[in-house]
């Protein structure tokens, strides 16, 4: 396990900032902290032990959030917050709700809390006037289209946030609304930025098409493509883009023995090829033990 440095570090330089009353002294404090919790961000991502990070990734948040209240629009805090919140929301909650039926509903309305505060933080970031799910499709398409590689992480968690709460709202129809929208942003991030975070968008724009029989036809092969961009990006290291490939496309297909084997082949893959993104490679296992739990 790495050695834990992380919140022990950062925390009182945090927290300094915290108790800063002045308001144009703390607008000042959180421009500094900003920068100090992207790195902390990165660290956390690299993270080899999924219990050191669980136990870190809220305290983060949490002290993101109050440095955020002393400059409500800084887009670096905003695009921060709208991360953390979804890597917490699926990294940590949705799991807590696959371990056990005892406690799957709280952890489930906790994971949609999650996304909910995500996805606000994204709109913030992206539309200081008013929030994406208010503005006309002709003011959204402009927004989204004057958007650029540097935008691509916003956006992206932005339209994961946006599209896991549309997911975990299904008996919501006014919600399910908003899904062409979600879809447009991850297909921003696939032109401007394809390579943000191994493809991560492929695989998510495969997820989105596999899960809707609306935009399919009821033909969940169209996704499979959008997978396979992803899974071949990184050399294949990126185990993050596996488990949605068996988890929302071979599910749909009904490919039982493909299923279980994507999912074994993700358990007994190395997590160290990727250093940057050891904790994301980390909680993909245990999404993939999980799933493969639940088929036995």
């Amino acid at each position: 396990m790495k050695n834990r440095t992380f919140l022990c570090s950062w925390v009182p330089v945090l927290l300094c900032g915290m108790l800063l009353c002045s308001c144009g002294m703390r607008k000042a404090a959180t421009a500094v902290t900003a920068d100090i919790s992207h790195k902390g961000m990165i660290e956390l991502e690299s993270e080899e032990d999924v219990f050191v990070a669980r136990a870190d990734m809220l305290p983060l948040i949490k002290i993101m959030e109050v440095l955020h209240d002393g400059d409500a629009h800084n887009k670096k805090f905003l695009s921060l917050l709208t991360k953390a919140t979804g890597s917490y929301a699926f990294g940590f909650a949705e799991l807590e709700a696959m371990r056990s039926s005892a406690t799957q509903a709280e952890w489930s309305a906790r994971a949609k809390r999650f996304y909910l505060k995500g996805m606000n933080y994204g709109f913030g970031a992206l539309s200081k006037k008013k929030p994406l799910n208010e503005i006309t499709n002709a003011e959204f398409e402009k927004l989204i289209k004057n958007t650029g590689k540097k935008d691509a992480e916003i956006v992206f968690w932005t339209a994961f946030n946006w599209g896991s709460y549309i997911n975990m709202s299904r008996d919501d129809i006014s919600v399910a609304a908003d899904l062409p929208r979600v879809q447009q942003m991850v297909d921003r991030v696939v032109a401007v930025n394809p390579d943000y975070m191994c493809g991560i968008a492929y695989a998510f724009k495969g997820a989105l098409l596999a899960g809707n029989p609306l935009i399919t036809g009821a033909k969940p092969e169209v996704a499979r493509p959008e997978f396979e961009k992803a899974m071949s990006m990184c050399d294949g290291n990126f185990l993050f883009s596996k488990v949605l490939y068996a988890e929302w496309f071979l599910k749909a297909v009904n490919d039982n023995v493909g299923f279980k084997k994507a999912l074994e082949d993700v358990i007994s893959a190395d997590s160290t090829k990727l250093p940057k993104y050891r904790l994301t490679n980390e909680l993909a296992k245990e999404r993939a033990k999980l799933l493969l739990a639940k088929t036995k």
